[in-house]
């Protein structure tokens, strides 16, 4: 499910990006200061014509030399003011706002990034990861960093360089000045009306990239599927919908802007049109002389680079808030096995496991999926959770692991609820061996050492023993630093279990958890991770999800479950002695070997 198209929220800059600016706030009121520098001296430059015709051009009863020797001061001012209040101050200002805004830009990526693993297992089943990963790398920050980068640029100077033009004119003529701050006004309020405009269309684009991205995501992730079931053609039909999705939502986006942009520089002409009506009408009223016309006409021409660059900046502000108003809502989604506030408490260690009461639903007004559970487990149990398909075995370890918090009573390990401990100390005390263990792309001892990255390679070899994985890895050419492929491409599937098993064991935890570990796997492989188990997981507490009910002949106990309950508790010799469900399943494995 994608995350739906944020709300307008006028808090979430207050919340997500105002903290960081203000962790930045030197470098960033440095930089607003020089970039504003540069801004006066632009305005210095437009009106130069004003002092040419009036100080050199003009002037009755002036030589020529006094004449080249007025021009000759006001070309070295020009280039001082050119050079250092111009450009050398506008480009240490940008060297200034470009660091603090890779500051800023990276400082919300890794919150985002952290929060996200964060965020419960329950958010991370509704949404995409490709979707997830856009908000990381795709338009929502870009638009950010572009609206960073031109306000690095450009808005500082053009605010200074209005107001400063305006204060000009208001010296030298005040009809001309107040025709340029009416122009102005009516400017600025036509920016304030296009960015709530610009802004849903910001929005509508970043949703619909949104769940493009997502869908892309699921079709990459699935190549093998793909080429298995020589679905080439259907896929790559689907894709090029998606891309035409996405270019059609950026053509409207482009274009809506643009109308946008032309309605700004329609005003601009019709401006200039009855500024040249203004200034010839004052001229031949004696008002003003030809140096004022011409200071002008090109001090309004110089205003509309400005104005056309505030007017950029609230676009681009609109987007990038549409941007943070996205990534808001993922940065205020709250986690529904949240961590407990204050001091946490000690883990437990080793102790007996009771599920209390325990129901649980995965959807508020869903049906149950586990059911007033009651179970003690003493510490050094094995146990096996069986039962048909949808039965709640899987969803049991879940809510063991704390992946998600019963609806209606506790679980405790050692007698202390595990909703009172930080989730990575919690689920520090387990190995988990799933049914596909996540194989990342890097070399088999960076993805060993997820359990302990403290672990040197002794140990590491002792771990892959253990689970009968160091034969594999000794007549690898590169053995532990070779690299597996994504998700563990070159590794048969046997192969990624005993890594996973071998991952297990390096953690040395006092519990493990196995979860359909060996039903897809060949007869030879399960022997293999069968023997693994059997050898090492004496004296601890072990829970085994099963389908195949032979490998489960030697554990201490079996709860069988059927509609989110525990419908029998007994040894296997016990249970297949008693008429039952364990039997019927028995019973019906057999007659299909």
């Amino acid at each position: 499910m994608p995350i739906p198209a944020a709300p307008a929220d006028p808090h979430v800059f207050r919340r997500h990006l105002w903290p960081l600016l203000w962790r930045n706030r030197w470098p960033v009121l440095v930089a607003i200061a020089l970039v504003g520098l540069s801004g006066f001296a632009a305005t210095i430059q437009s009106v130069y014509p004003k002092w040419l015709f009036s100080t050199v051009l003009e002037p009755k009863g002036i030589d020529t030399a006094e004449r080249w020797h007025r021009l000759a001061l006001l070309i070295g001012g020009y280039l001082v003011i050119t050079v250092f209040l111009r450009m050398i101050a506008w480009h240490a200002g940008y060297r200034l706002f470009t660091r603090a805004r890779e500051r800023i830009i990276i400082a919300l990526r890794g919150q985002f990034f952290r929060h996200v693993n964060h965020l419960c297992v329950r958010f991370h089943g509704q949404h995409h990861s490709g979707e997830l990963f856009s908000y990381l790398f795709g338009t929502p920050l870009a638009s950010m960093m572009q609206f960073f980068q031109h306000t690095s640029m450009m808005t500082p100077g053009s605010i200074v360089s209005l107001i400063s033009t305006l204060v000009l004119f208001w010296r030298w003529d005040r009809p001309i000045a107040g025709c340029l701050l009416l122009l102005c006004g009516l400017s600025i309020w036509m920016m304030f009306h296009a960015k709530r405009r610009v802004q849903k269309i910001h929005r509508d684009y970043q949703k619909t990239e949104g769940d493009v991205s997502g869908r892309v995501s699921d079709l990459l992730r699935g190549n093998k599927a793909v080429k298995l079931h020589s679905m080439e053609s259907q896929i790559a039909h689907d894709f090029e919908q998606q891309a035409d999705l996405i270019a059609r939502k950026a053509y409207e986006r482009d274009v809506r802007s643009h109308v946008e942009w032309m309605k700004q520089e329609t005003l601009s002409y019709i401006g200039y049109s009855l500024l040249l009506g203004v200034a010839t009408w004052r001229y031949l009223g004696g008002s003003i002389d030809l140096g004022t016309v011409a200071a002008c006409l090109t001090a309004y021409a110089g205003l509309n680079g400005p104005l056309q660059g505030i007017f950029q900046t609230l676009t681009l502000w609109g987007g990038a808030m549409v941007s943070l108003e996205r990534i808001g809502s993922v940065l205020d989604t709250a986690s529904t096995t949240p961590d407990p506030a204050g001091k946490p408490i000690p883990s437990p260690g080793r102790g007996e496991i009771r599920f209390e009461h325990v129901s649980f639903r995965y959807e508020e007004a869903g049906l149950p999926v586990v059911q007033n559970l009651d179970i003690v487990i003493p510490y050094g149990q094995r146990i096996a959770v069986v039962g048909p398909s949808g039965a709640g075995k899987s969803t049991l370890l879940q809510l063991l692991l704390r992946l998600y918090d019963p609806a209606e009573g506790a679980v405790r390990i050692a007698g202390t609820d595990i909703r009172q401990l930080h989730g990575r100390d919690l689920r520090r005390l387990f190995g988990v061996v799933p049914q596909d263990p996540f194989i990342f792309s890097t070399n088999l001892r960076d993805n060993l050492r997820l359990a302990r990255p403290d672990a040197n390679d002794a140990e590491i070899r002792l771990a892959c023993e253990k689970a009968n994985a160091w034969e594999f890895i000794a007549r690898l050419p590169e053995g532990l630093s070779t690299p597996v492929g994504e998700s563990g491409a070159t590794l048969s599937g046997g192969q990624r279990q005993r890594l996973a098993i071998a991952r297990a064991f390096l953690a040395d935890p006092p519990y493990f958890v196995f979860d359909e570990a060996t039903s897809a796997l060949d007869t030879l492989s399960e022997q293999l991770i069968q023997d693994a188990i059997e050898k090492n997981l004496t004296g601890r507490t072990a829970f085994f999800v099963a389908h195949r009910l032979s490998t489960v002949k030697n554990c201490d106990r079996i709860l069988v479950m059927n509609g989110g309950m525990v419908v029998q508790d007994g040894d296997y010799a016990t249970l297949v002695a008693r008429p039952g469900l364990f039997r019927e399943l028995v019973q019906g494995q057999q007659l299909h070997s």
